[in-house]
């Protein structure tokens, strides 16, 4: 009986390893998605103004004396409440000089990682900092040459709700997959060991040459084996030695 809850305890463990790996990997999955999503919508944005800036570099206007700047990051900000702030920093300082800006940046913010601004990059934060994407892209100029960075921080807590939501319904379908699991499997498992048993303990009968059920050997491939290998034992021959003819 203890080896039979061993046994049904293994499976039982496997399966709540299983299943708990399942879902980790649904859930990061969708965290990764979602994440990809709610920045996709802040690029679209981005894009256009970044279109919006480097036409206006284009015809010859300098950022630093583009009084226009500043009503067109505003105007996004307040179009877009997700968005917290906007800065176009100029790369041809040492220090990156944040020549335009719009919106509170959240200190939790400048501690992004600064490299090279020709893809998008997004900050990590801790726990008790306010939690925020922040995104870059280059302004180029007609040659094609980076003159300017132009950052984006947009909020991260909606997501992050969402992905709690997520979270937490996954973890109960996974919890109520396991007691489903464990109902109905358990009970076949010890039907199944039992029967094995019974099997192996009437097999093992017939090897010794006991008088067992022949219903149940007729019904077993395994007591069968074992009948047709007890009945092909070579017959014992005496050991003693014949006399010598005189």
């Amino acid at each position: 009986m203890l080896k039979k809850i061993k046994i049904i305890g293994v499976a039982v463990l496997i399966i709540f390893f299983l299943l708990g790996l399942l879902s980790a990997l649904q859930f990061f999955r969708f965290q990764h998605l979602l994440f990809d999503i709610t920045q996709s919508r802040v690029e679209v944005v981005a894009d256009a103004l970044k279109r919006d800036i480097e036409r206006s570099v284009e015809t010859g206007i300098a950022l630093q004396s583009n009084a226009q700047l500043p009503m067109m990051l505003s105007h996004v900000i307040q179009s877009n409440p997700n968005i917290l702030a906007i800065e176009v920093s100029d790369l041809s300082s040492a220090n990156r000089e944040v020549l335009w800006s719009a919106g509170k940046r959240p200190i939790s913010s400048k501690r992004s990682f600064d490299t090279s601004s020709s893809n998008r990059k997004t900050s990590a934060t801790s726990p008790e900092d306010t939690p925020v994407f922040v995104q870059h892209w280059s302004l180029v100029d007609a040659l094609g040459v980076a003159v300017a960075r132009l950052t984006f921080i947009s909020d991260k807590a909606e997501a992050l709700s969402i992905a709690a939501t997520a979270r937490t319904e996954l973890l109960r379908l996974a919890t109520h997959l396991f007691i489903a699991a464990l109902a109905l499997l358990a009970p076949i498992l010890f039907f199944v060991l039992t029967k094995l048993d019974n099997i192996v303990l009437t097999a093992k009968s017939v090897m010794l040459g006991e008088t067992v059920d022949e219903n149940t050997v007729r019904n077993s491939e395994v007591c069968q084996l074992a009948q047709n290998a007890q009945a092909a034992k070579p017959a014992k021959t005496s050991t003693h030695p014949k006399a010598a003819p005189v």
